[in-house]
């Protein structure tokens, strides 16, 4: 079991081009209106989808994709082995090396009286005499859909099922649009063990749906130290910009790496999950509305820098106090990605997905992802360079850790250093 966990491959690379794009994402999400509400998302599972799209992407389609993805930081021949690598770390050491979380989300073949792989790993998963051994359940489901009559390259096919484990499936978009909606929808409620539901909404499917890329993830995880139910303040307060918000509030003092940011003036917490292979970091604002400048100063190197400040220390004793929350979100990216630099793709006249079909007769009409997540005393259901970081020492008592105003939060897989999920709590 250990040579599958110890062995991460190139599975950094593609964390590093992720977690780069995740820190994007979230600033345009951000922008504007998106400032003050809650967002969450799941930066791999887009990322991951998007590789296998890129897969067929040629010219100045490529280029735009490359560059809003940061695929341009990995060398072009180790780019979908690197993603390979990351999604098989997900997985126990007797799925074959190579196995992704797209790979979990395959339809079996028609006339099949098999249980879909998903279905059969979650169940599997939720084995009670497992559980104590599996720290925690990922499980997403990435598939392209296209029309009928869409001729896609051996090569292409190929390449998705060796790297991402996820092919083409054809559908009758003009002769049954809502069929077909119907069928994805049902496909992906399937995939997420019926966690994901209604993912495209009536009328989403039509004549004029060329390509429809979709992307899930449901993961969870049980805390390695628990909140315990008593300590749970039923009538907690939660600050906002606009008053007060009444929330249920846990509380837990214990150990836990933790740091400061100055240069954002944040706290930083980590809690991991069982058997420390998973963590969630919050950052922590001092003030009710300091949320914006972390948000402005978010990127890659923040985030490492967070996760490496808070574990270079003893662990202090910290006194935590947060909501129980429950966040379900999907967004139709496709003008967040324009917004960022990828325009091409989505354009019938420019999109180049040559690799994929032989020809210029494919451009990507929808990008969705849609994700759900739970925080309670039990664990979590569901994603600047110079930073001056100075070290609060506890000798003088606790320190406390009060997430009672808007704070960011991101799950982070500890063995590749990817963040699965990222988001931002500001209306519980």
């Amino acid at each position: 079991m250990a040579t599958h966990v110890l062995d991460v491959g190139l599975a950094p690379n593609a964390a590093k081009a992720s977690n780069t794009f995740a820190s994007n994402l979230f600033r345009v999400l951000s922008e504007g209106g998106g400032s003050n509400n809650n967002i969450f998302f799941s930066p791999l599972s887009i990322s991951t989808a998007l590789a296998m799209t890129f897969m067929g992407a040629r010219g100045e389609t490529a280029s735009q994709m490359s560059q809003v993805l940061h695929f341009n930081v990995l060398e072009e021949s180790v780019l979908h082995q690197s993603f390979a690598d990351l999604s098989a770390l997900f997985f126990r050491a007797d799925v074959p090396r190579g196995e992704t979380a797209s790979q979990m989300s395959q339809v079996p073949p028609a006339n099949s009286s098999e249980e879909s792989v998903p279905r059969q790993l979650f169940a599997h998963l939720m084995d009670p005499y497992l559980r104590a051994a599996i720290p925690c359940t990922l499980v997403t489901a990435n598939r392209l859909f296209g029309p009928k009559g869409l001729d896609v390259l051996a090569t292409f096919v190929d390449d998705s099922k060796k790297y991402y484990g996820a092919s083409m499936e054809t559908l009758d978009f003009i002769g049954d649009g809502e069929g077909s909606r119907q069928h994805i929808n049902s496909w992906v409620e399937k995939q997420t063990a019926n966690r994901i539901k209604d993912l495209l909404a009536a009328g989403s499917i039509d004549a004029m749906t060329c390509l429809v890329l979709v992307n899930t993830i449901y993961f969870k995880g049980d805390w390695a130290a628990k909140f315990r139910y008593q300590d749970t303040n039923f009538n907690g307060t939660f600050r906002t910009g606009g008053g007060y918000k009444n929330v249920t509030m846990m509380h837990k003092t214990g150990k836990f790496n933790y740091a400061r940011d100055d240069s954002v003036s944040s706290s930083i917490l980590e809690l991991p999950y069982l058997k420390n292979e998973v963590s969630m970091f919050i950052v922590l604002p001092d003030q009710v509305d300091g949320l914006a400048d972390v948000q402005k100063k978010l990127s890659q190197e923040k985030i490492d820098s967070w996760v490496t400040e808070a574990r270079m220390r003893d662990s202090p004793k910290v006194m935590v106090y947060l909501p129980r929350f429950n966040l379900e979100q999907d967004f139709v990216l496709k003008d967040v990605l324009r917004k960022m630099g990828m325009n091409d793709p989505f354009d019938v006249a420019k999109a180049d997905f040559s690799g994929m079909t032989g020809d210029k007769d494919v451009f990507i009409s929808k990008v969705i992802d849609k994700a759900s997540l739970t925080v309670n005393e039990e664990g979590s259901e569901a994603a600047a360079a110079t930073s001056w970081l100075v070290w609060m020492s506890c000798d003088f008592g606790p320190l406390q850790f009060m997430a009672d105003h808007p704070f960011l939060f991101f799950i982070h897989d500890n063995k590749s250093g990817a963040v699965l999920f990222m988001g931002q709590l500001c209306q519980p």
